[in-house]
């Protein structure tokens, strides 16, 4: 038996058996052991949670929400995570020993500002990925969700200066959760960059994440992202801040703000994930009434479960367009979500390019009656939600055309490099605050 399914053992040797067909372990991150079990029913579900009760696990939450069953519960240093879903009669027990698990009752935050949902505008010079979120509580802190790429150079200091102004002289940028969806380098190489030279006069309160282990076979030839990947968990355990796992059915608490946990990678073992960005942890955040989508890069696997689990429930506010809307849910799930504002993380360009071969994002623009381009300029969207209160800052980046072409091969018109200078500055874009000096035909370097 190998180091690591000893580890199992003595893990789930301290958790009560479980009726119900096994279908097999999965190990994660930090000793933690998933076991999915098949064909049951939810009195055997309510059974184990019993079990558990008598075996002297105290719990820490039990909800049921759209028929599916979860409960958080601890002894001593162990603590277990139980979902169960009716829809495909699974029930998962996750057990880790000395598990960071995030406040799971509501708190109150009282303060001056009031509740703001912030699509970042990623500096999209010369790639066209990327998401950063933000919420801003009334006490002026801030919920992050990802960051951006490292062909983003000088975002770290660009989400720096957004927070600090939006922070009362005298008082540090205050992050009171950072929440990474998935460990893939257009979502957290700013984040690293960002502990690397930012935190000075920034307060990180705590990470919230459920990553997939750095042995998973979804990595084989990717070397790169696999790299990001370990050394951001490597700087996340060297920060002095609670790294929180997030488990399915979980609904937990920053300062206002509530989020249910709709899906993480565990929802999918023992299937293959074959599309890292699966793995996303998607939640829906409830703040001042309202609710906000945010499904990180989340494909066909895991939108075909929340599909099935959450069903109606879904029913949203705002949404963020999964995958930049490149390859992600489906048009009948943006359906369900039913949300009035839709925003894409992208560049105008990839969501013209997208858009006429997507019928998911056609499905979630005919159902909006607004949405936005992050490209085009941050999104502001004060909660609670009222349509005509969403507002668009200043276009801020514009894409350099000479070395997206050296860098990427991407040629355009003259034409429509003409057309997105000229909505650049529709957008209020500003020629001379540019980080890279551009003219409409793109920037030629100086010989």
């Amino acid at each position: 038996m190998g180091a690591q399914n000893q580890k199992k053992e003595r893990i789930f040797n301290r958790v009560p058996a479980f009726a119900g067909e096994d279908a097999g372990a999965f190990a994660g991150r930090n000793g933690a052991e998933l076991r999915v079990y098949k064909n049951v029913q939810r009195a055997d579900a309510e059974t184990c949670l019993k079990t558990l009760y008598a075996a002297g696990f105290t719990p820490l939450q039990v909800r049921e929400a759209n028929g599916n069953l979860f409960a958080a519960l601890q002894k001593d240093t162990l603590r277990v995570n139980l979902f169960f879903a009716p829809c495909d009669g699974e029930l998962r027990v996750t057990a880790c020993e000395n598990e960071q698990t995030p406040r799971l009752t509501p708190t109150a935050c009282e303060g001056p500002a009031g509740t703001v949902f912030y699509a970042f505008e990623n500096d999209q010079t010369l790639i066209d990925c990327g998401m950063c979120l933000l919420v801003q509580c009334p006490d002026h802190s801030f919920f992050v969700v990802d960051s951006g790429h490292y062909f983003q150079p000088n975002d770290n200091d660009r989400l720096y200066r957004f927070m600090r102004e939006r922070t009362p002289a005298g008082k540090k940028v205050t992050v009171c959760g950072w929440l990474i969806t998935h460990a893939h380098t257009d979502h957290v190489c700013k984040l690293m960059d960002y502990l690397r030279y930012n935190t000075g006069d920034t307060v990180i309160e705590g990470f919230y994440q459920n990553l997939l282990p750095p042995d998973y076979a979804v990595w084989d030839g990717n070397y790169e992202e696999a790299d990001v990947a370990a050394k951001l968990c490597a700087m996340l355990s060297a920060y002095p801040a609670p790294v929180y796992t997030l488990h399915t059915g979980m609904r937990f608490y920053v300062r206002n703000l509530a989020f249910d946990v709709l899906s993480t990678h565990e929802d999918l073992h023992p299937a293959y994930i074959e599309d890292y960005n699966d793995s996303s942890a998607v939640v829906m955040l409830e703040a001042e009434g309202s609710r906000v989508f945010i499904p990180g890069d989340a494909a066909v696997q895991a939108g075909t479960k929340m599909e099935a689990r959450w069903g109606e429930s879904l029913k949203c506010d705002v949404v963020q367009i999964a995958h930049h809307g490149h390859t992600g849910l489906s048009a009948r799930c943006y359906g369900l979500l039913g949300a009035d504002t839709a925003i894409f993380p992208v560049t105008r360009i990839m969501f013209e390019q997208e858009l006429p071969r997507k019928e998911a994002n056609r499905r979630a623009i005919e159902i909006a009656s607004q949405y936005f381009i992050t490209g085009d300029g941050a999104v502001c969207v004060p909660l609670p939600y009222r349509k005509e209160t969403v507002t668009k800052l200043p276009d801020e980046t514009l894409e350099d055309f000479a070395k997206i072409r050296r860098l990427w091969k991407y040629d355009y018109t003259d034409a429509y490099k003409a057309y997105i200078y000229e909505t650049f500055l529709k957008n209020g874009g500003d020629p001379a605050k540019l980080q890279l000096p551009t003219r409409p035909e793109g920037w030629i370097e100086p010989k």
